[in-house]
């Protein structure tokens, strides 16, 4: 067993197909969807670099078995172990999670972060995760759980939008600077042009599959990106959202039911987001798309004290 760094776009591919087979063979339970992967990486960690946040377990035979995602920034890390090697190597999870929360506390402390709290998350009925997480000091925030939905593709109605919108994809990194203002004021966080242009410019990111709502005056109403996993034939919403000045015009819907389409036409039969529970307009979108409760994912948090003297 050998635990080394990311090494590059290759290995965004490797852990989304390590990912997607997992998926496949066992269930989505403790597992990222795999277009998530490059999401978290790229996008999550946008002011970062990932060479040094991203690290990989694999065995003797060079098989991914586990992997890590740390956020200095966000003050957390995202751990994933393959379900096989749960049962033959059961020290295995509890050992990515001592060396991520050491090596996280580690970059935090460096870089005089002023946290005084670690985070990261498990499925609700993943027992295996929750019971280690809560044995070793964590403990679940009830009111900032997420849930996941799924709906079938098999019928999407058409996409309504009031007079003079329409929706299109983004045209390439010459709109950088737009859709970074309307990422920033879709979700209230702070994007720049250059910032955005890494992301589009990152390993997975495909313009095609960012969808933009137009308003009638040529700016920007809404957007989703969306990612397909095609071992499993299921799409993933990451993000969506609609900017300030034009909600209430069901443009969410409009925006999820043209993302929906552009899955089913790429070979996707399901359709999955993630929402935060105590978010009701998200929830109310959704369900009103057809999307079911799934899966709930709890956050972890662990009081930590970082001495940055």
């Amino acid at each position: 067993m050998t635990r080394r760094a990311y090494r590059g776009p290759a290995d965004v591919a490797l852990l989304q197909a390590t990912n997607a087979r997992l998926i496949q063979s066992h269930s989505r339970v403790g597992l990222m969807h795999p277009g998530d992967i490059p999401h978290r990486i790229f996008n999550g960690l946008r002011r970062d670099n990932p060479y040094d946040l991203v690290h990989i377990w694999e065995d003797d035979s060079g098989d991914v078995v586990a992997w890590t995602l740390l956020d200095p920034r966000g003050a957390g890390y995202d751990a994933q172990v393959s379900p096989v090697v749960r049962g033959a190597m059961p020290g295995l999870e509890r050992e990515v999670d001592i060396w991520s929360e050491e090596t996280l506390l580690t970059i935090m402390q460096e870089r005089g972060s002023e946290a005084r709290a670690i985070e990261t998350e498990a499925f609700s009925i993943d027992t295996v995760r929750t019971a280690l997480l809560e044995h070793s000091g964590w403990i679940a925030q009830p009111a900032e759980r997420m849930m996941l939905t799924r709906r079938s593709l098999d019928d999407v109605p058409d996409p309504a939008l009031p007079s003079g919108y329409k929706v299109r994809t983004v045209r390439g990194v010459e709109e950088a600077g737009p859709v970074s203002e309307l990422h920033s004021a879709g979700f209230g966080s702070s994007w720049t042009p250059q910032l955005y242009r890494r992301v589009m410019e990152s390993p997975g990111y495909d313009k095609d599959r960012e969808l933009l709502i137009e308003a009638p005056d040529g700016s920007l109403a809404g957007f989703c990106v969306t990612w397909p996993d095609e071992t499993n034939r299921t799409g993933l919403f990451e993000p969506v959202a609609v900017h300030p000045d034009h909600r209430r015009r069901r443009l969410g819907g409009a925006l999820m039911r043209a993302g929906m389409r552009l899955m089913r036409e790429s070979g996707m039969e399901w359709a999955e987001v993630m929402y935060e529970v105590d978010n009701p307009g998200s929830e109310a979108l959704y369900r009103a798309e057809g999307f079911v409760p799934l899966w709930e994912v709890l956050r972890y948090r662990k009081p930590v004290r970082l001495d940055t003297r």
